[in-house]
C-alpha cells in the first residue's frame, strides 16, 4: 500500500460500503444461527471482517445477491460503512474505497463524485427514483 494515509481521516464523502452476506457466514460458522445476531460477539465478528459497529449498519431479508465468492444467493445481508481505523486499512482486507477515503485526497473525491460514488451523488439519486414511477409490466 503506496497511499499516504492520514489518522484520523479527514472527513471525505467517498462511499466504503461493508456488505455482509449470511452465505458467508455460514462458511465460516456451520454452526450458525439468527439467535447469535443479538449477542455482542456478532457485532464483534462483524467487526474483524470490516464493518464498522460504531456506525448505524442493518440487516436486507430475503435479498438474490452475490456473496464474496461471486456465488448468486437469496439469504440475508448486512450493509454497513467500512472500518477505517489504520489496523484494518493496514491488514490487507480494506478495500480500495475505504483506503481511498482514509487518505483524505480531494482529488480522489472528486473522481468518486464523477462517478456518483460519494455520499451526497448517492443521496441525490436515491432522491430522484423516489419520484420515477416503476411500470410492472404483466
Amino acid at each position: 500500500m503506496n497511499k499516504k494515509l492520514v489518522f484520523p481521516p479527514r472527513p471525505s464523502s467517498i462511499v466504503a460500503l461493508c456488505i455482509i452476506s449470511e452465505s458467508e457466514i455460514v462458511k465460516v460458522m456451520p454452526n450458525y444461527s439468527c439467535e447469535f445476531e443479538d449477542e455482542v460477539a456478532f457485532n464483534l465478528f462483524l467487526h474483524s471482517v470490516g464493518m464498522d459497529i460504531e456506525r448505524p449498519f442493518y440487516r436486507q431479508d430475503g435479498l438474490q445477491h452475490r456473496n464474496r465468492m461471486n456465488e448468486v444467493v437469496v439469504c440475508s445481508r448486512w450493509v454497513g460503512e467500512e472500518r477505517l481505523d489504520e489496523a484494518w486499512l493496514r491488514s490487507g482486507y480494506a478495500s480500495k474505497e475505504a483506503i481511498d477515503k482514509a487518505s483524505g485526497s480531494k482529488i480522489l473525491e472528486d473522481l468518486y463524485r464523477s462517478r456518483n460514488l460519494t455520499e451526497d451523488a448517492q443521496a441525490a439519486l436515491e432522491a430522484r427514483d423516489r419520484y420515477n414511477e416503476v411500470k410492472e409490466e404483466e
